[in-house]
């Protein structure tokens, strides 16, 4: 028997058994303090989600008012104040005609919804044939049984692999490294678009729901950017086989890369556009997609019903949170602030580490920047997998006051390692130099030490 006093290492089940956790007491402005008292920088917003730092009273007190008032309602029967208010909000921010809105608590089961809303609009359409989701290597949808099928993040699906839908892939265009294709042609051709409709052919059209695609590519492949035309092609090519095109802003929604949302920055308009990370700013689990109003008339026509939900679905405290953080995004202007102040975060970047042996490229746009590591500068060669150089580098940063996100497996499913920069959106210039200054000294650290 323990006492309330423990704690809780031996009760709490956590990712990594072999090493001991840092333990973070509280979050001020962009800084985490852990429970010794040290502060670090946090430059990953815990995971691209924190957008708008630590400790706004604003969310919290929204929360608060919330809770005291209504904390819950089952989303299948019936509907909150929070939820509708922030419906009409994210109507207002999204584009195009993406105007309904449905609410889950994180991106995976906003992924795994937007799946299971593909299928049945293909089923009320009267084309119940229609259910594969064709995904991208590499790619990361989440932690789902679903979205780990159609995401291509090998580490996380090997474990998995025989509970896993048989969707199919294509591959995802590289501009540092090349893909498969554009290698061979020795520039990019934009046969990574075409790969689609290949496979769309292979598998047969009638078989396919929809194709799900990250603006930028995340924790799969440490922020991969696509080239200028391929969003345009793979737009004409879903629409040329009836096939739903699903954007993943899980990672890149609600201004993260200088917009307010990838798509915007890459003019593509999706079908379904998933959200989740920086719509509730880390304050409370939140998620959604949204789509067309044309769609959902389908529905309406056909059953009545979109039939799914989960029990916190909806939830009016998350609701109310997603609903203050927004508001603050637009009053402060905070995405216009990210735009304006991208290109002197990378040139500070790129400044910094251009000497580091290990940094093989930086690439990204935003607030959202992939460093690529790799052994040889010259051939690209990636450290081998078992050296988790990308965890490395990441201790070494977390010794220096500054926290990274570290991404393995995007070369080839094992081997390729990354880091992500991911600034809350309230950061300062100052703040920003100094996060980039300690990374700089953490690499450089990585670097003498051999690795």
């Amino acid at each position: 028997m323990t006492g309330p006093g423990v704690s809780g290492l031996d009760h709490l089940l956590r990712a990594d058994l072999l090493r001991p956790p840092t333990v973070f007491v509280r979050g001020e402005g962009v800084e985490l303090v852990d429970q010794d008292g040290r502060r670090y920088l946090d430059a990953a917003s815990g995971v691209g989600v924190a957008c708008l730092g630590y400790g706004v009273v604003e969310v919290v007190e929204a929360m608060r008012a919330q809770a005291q008032q209504l904390p819950y309602v089952h989303a299948l029967r019936f509907e909150s104040l929070p939820a509708r208010e922030l419906a009409a909000l994210v109507s207002t921010v999204v584009p195009g005609e993406l105007d309904r809105v449905f609410f889950v608590s994180g991106g995976s089961e906003a992924n795994e919804s937007a799946f299971k809303f593909a299928r049945q609009y293909w089923v009320e359409r009267g084309e119940p044939e229609r259910w594969r989701v064709i995904g991208r290597w590499p790619s990361f949808h989440g932690n789902s049984l679903a979205t780990l099928a159609a995401g291509w993040h090998a580490i996380r699906r090997k474990r998995h692999a025989p509970l896993l839908l048989p969707f199919p892939h294509v591959e995802t265009p590289n501009q540092y490294r090349g893909c498969g294709h554009c290698v061979r042609a020795g520039g990019c051709t934009l046969e990574c678009a075409e790969e689609l409709e290949r496979r769309i052919l292979e598998v047969g059209a009638e078989s396919v729901a929809a194709f799900v695609v990250e603006p930028v590519v995340g924790a799969a492949a440490g922020a991969l950017t696509p080239p200028e035309g391929y969003f345009q092609l793979v737009r004409d090519i879903c629409d040329r086989y009836g096939v739903l095109l699903i954007a993943d802003e899980v990672f890149t929604g609600f201004g993260r890369l200088g917009r307010w949302f990838g798509v915007e920055r890459f003019d593509v308009q999706p079908d379904v556009l998933v959200f989740a990370k920086g719509v509730s700013g880390g304050y409370t689990p939140l998620g959604g997609f949204a789509v067309r109003a044309e769609l959902i008339e389908t529905f309406a026509e056909g059953s009545g019903r979109f039939e799914h939900n989960f029990t916190y679905a909806g939830h009016p405290v998350a609701a109310a949170a997603g609903a203050a953080v927004l508001k603050i995004l637009i009053r402060e202007r905070l995405v216009e602030r990210v735009a304006a102040l991208e290109a002197p975060f990378f040139e500070s970047l790129r400044g910094a580490l251009r000497d580091v042996d290990l940094v093989g490229d930086i690439r990204g746009c935003g607030f959202l920047a992939g460093v690529e590591l790799v052994s040889d500068r010259v051939t690209k060669r990636p450290f081998p997998a078992c050296a988790e150089t990308a965890a490395a580098a990441a201790r070494y940063a977390m010794e220096e006051g500054v926290i990274v996100y570290p991404c393995s497996g995007g070369v080839d499913g094992e081997e390729g390692d990354y880091l992500l920069l991911m600034p809350p959106f309230v950061s300062t210039a100052e703040e920003l130099a100094e996060m980039v200054a300690r990374l700089r000294r953490a690499l450089q650290r990585l670097s003498e030490a051999g690795r």
